[in-house]
């Protein structure tokens, strides 16, 4: 993989996990989105990950973990900003990292902005959002996603 991406989200373990596909070999880079709407707790433990680069691996090896500010504060924005990083990088895979229930319709953004493989995985601790909630947002997010896409390449 060329790298791991994490798109934004409070309420699981999507950094922790990032972290360990990439001690575990899947990638020597994390791309992280910081949205500017980061504050409070969830900022400052945004901030601690995008300043902890390079990570070292338990063999040693050094993993470039790198944050950017999304192009609009929504999923599409995260989308197309980071597919916009990795096509100006030349990478050709990637692994993004969300929760259960945006994992289909992350994977929809990326193949309409990317035109690379892409892999998009859960985390392996639910969160905590609601299914009612989840169930909600993510209708209108797929709606969205199918009438707009989301990227003109």
């Amino acid at each position: 993989m060329d790298a791991i991406v994490v798109v934004a989200g409070t309420n699981d373990d999507r950094y922790a996990y990032a972290r360990r596909l990439a001690n575990e070999g899947v990638s020597d880079r994390i791309l992280v989105s910081k949205p500017p709407s980061a504050d409070g707790s969830y900022g400052s433990v945004l901030a601690s990950y995008c300043a902890s680069s390079p990570l070292y691996t338990s063999e040693g090896r050094s993993v470039e973990v790198e944050c950017f500010a999304p192009d609009i504060d929504t999923t599409e924005g995260e989308t197309t900003a980071a597919a916009r990083i990795a096509r100006s990088r030349g990478w050709r895979t990637l692994l993004v990292v969300t929760y259960w229930g945006h994992v289909s319709r992350v994977r929809i953004y990326f193949e309409q902005c990317f035109g690379e493989a892409v892999f998009v995985t859960d985390t392996p601790r639910p969160t905590s959002i609601s299914r009612r909630y989840a169930l909600i947002h993510e209708t209108g997010g797929y709606v969205k996603a199918f009438l707009r896409p989301a990227c003109w390449r």
